[in-house]
């Protein structure tokens, strides 16, 4: 009788063991995935951060250089607008690499919308 209390015991005490080690590797794989989470995020910030500053620079850049001389000669038509939102739009595209463009469309459906409503967005903000 007592060697079958030490079996009974003995199994009881390896599967308890094998639980807890099973929900003790769970849960490091799941911290390990928050700090991947976390990084990658942190990485998204950064790149969406520099992406805006240069959308601004750009828009502010053709503002100064293109379209305000524009404005001055009273020839800033719907052409102009296009060629100087394109313009602003290029300069974008020279600065931002392709890696964090690609890193971009693995969290957002379409970067390249994005950055459209951001040059309109400060283009908007500059005429006020």
């Amino acid at each position: 009788m007592s060697s079958l209390l030490y079996i009974i015991s003995t199994t009881v005490i390896i599967g308890s063991i094998l639980v807890v080690l099973y929900y003790c590797a769970k849960l490091l794989s799941a911290i390990n995935n928050r700090e991947k989470t976390i990084k990658n995020h942190k990485k998204i910030d950064e790149i969406m951060s520099k992406l805006d500053n240069t959308i601004m620079q750009s828009v502010m850049t053709v503002n100064k250089s293109m379209v305000n001389n524009l404005k001055e000669a009273d020839s800033f038509f719907q052409q102009e607008k296009e060629e100087a939102f394109l313009e602003a739009k290029d300069r974008v595209m020279k600065i931002i690499t392709e890696e964090d463009l690609q890193f971009l469309e693995s969290y957002m459906e379409d970067v390249n919308e994005w950055i459209n409503n951001r040059i309109e967005y400060y283009v908007k903000n500059l005429k006020q």
